[in-house]
């Protein structure tokens, strides 16, 4: 595939920005700006017991992005981390948008988009996936126009489990005339499919990822932004200073020290999504199962409102999605465990409308 990026200079991504943001001054800690050895530490008022937890982390995280690059293969200096991919989609938002502004997302997909534009008062502009969960391209590039400011882009895309054709992808970050963001939540999934080693060929995307899915690090709140020297620099401008915690760290590190278990984890959840689509597609109460590269499922079932309250009475908790678009009778299911997936199978085996 060939790229044609060579219009995004560094001036038109700063035209891009909320024009107060560019001369802002990040909050720099005393820690963040010594350089050297320190033995005494009297800085930042802390406690001086020595409990391992007593001083404030690394504001730059530098040990984790190094740890996070070697095993992306990846310049750590571009990377940048968030309490959660939540919070990056936050950041990103209030970088770009102003009230005036507008941001574009395929629905279904994931709902902290709209929510972001709605905090930072941009216009949210929706442009429903295809019935198969592809991208109408045209209807979607005559919807943007000199307002647009951020394309959301999600692959594996939640809930429909499915990724976006990377031609199709190359072809909405060139003629997008914002930022575009690649959210690769569920990336661990499907690797080869990832951006992350084109990101250098396109100057106007940010790449984001997380160790809440296959790394299983949901509980850490732990994502990655991935980006230019430019718009890290302007994350870093905005983050607040401690947001990754000396124990969120600790626990990064530990993982990202073995990816081997990652991988374990990763194959055989992609081993049981596979057991439950089988299964699941035997049973009468389903009426399709959308493919999926991710660790869930989208089922339609023929009645999902019935099967929902169902499993709800029987303590099984799965995502409800019938009220997105093209979604319409549909539940959203993850691969559990084996016996997690079993007492599921064996549930919807006794149900009965």
């Amino acid at each position: 595939m060939t790229t044609t990026t060579t219009n995004w200079t560094q001036e038109k991504i700063e035209a891009l920005v909320r024009p107060n943001l560019l001369n802002l001054k990040a909050y720099s800690s005393a820690r963040a700006e010594f350089k050297g050895r320190a033995d005494v530490l009297l800085d930042a008022n802390e406690s001086p017991w020595p409990t391992g937890r007593n001083r404030y982390p690394d504001p730059s995280s530098t040990e984790l992005r190094h740890a996070l690059g070697k095993f992306k293969n990846f310049d750590p200096d571009q990377i940048v981390f968030g309490n959660g991919s939540d919070e990056l989609v936050d950041q990103i938002t209030r970088i770009f948008c102003a009230p005036d502004d507008a941001v574009h997302a395929l629905p279904p997909t994931f709902g902290m988009y709209k929510v972001a534009a709605g905090i930072a008062g941009a216009e949210f502009r929706a442009t429903n996936l295809m019935t198969d969960f592809t991208i109408p391209v045209e209807a979607l590039k005559a919807s943007w126009d000199e307002r647009s400011k951020i394309l959301w882009l999600c692959s594996p895309n939640n809930p429909s489990g499915n990724a976006i054709d990377a031609a199709v992808l190359e072809d909405l970050i060139v003629s997008f005339p914002g930022i575009v963001v690649l959210d690769e939540a569920y990336i661990d999934f499907v690797p080869a499919r990832s951006f992350l080693p084109r990101l250098a060929d396109f100057p106007n995307l940010i790449i984001t990822q997380t160790l809440s899915k296959g790394w299983g690090m949901a509980g850490i709140r732990c994502g990655a932004a991935f980006a230019s020297p430019f718009i890290i620099r302007m994350l870093n401008t905005i983050k607040m200073p401690y947001n990754i915690n000396v124990l969120t760290t600790e626990v990064a590190l530990a993982s990202l020290g073995q990816p081997e278990k990652m991988q374990e984890k990763v194959t055989t959840l992609i081993a049981e999504r596979k057991r439950l689509e089988t299964e699941l597609a035997g049973l009468e109460c389903v009426e399709y199962i959308f493919p999926s590269v991710t660790n869930f499922l989208l089922v339609r079932l023929k009645d999902s409102a019935a099967v929902y309250q169902y499993l709800l009475d029987n303590a099984i908790v799965v995502r409800n999605q019938a009220y997105q678009p093209n979604a319409e009778n549909c539940l959203r299911i993850t691969a559990g465990l084996a016996e997690e997936n079993d007492r599921l199978l064996k549930t919807l085996r006794k149900f009965t409308r």
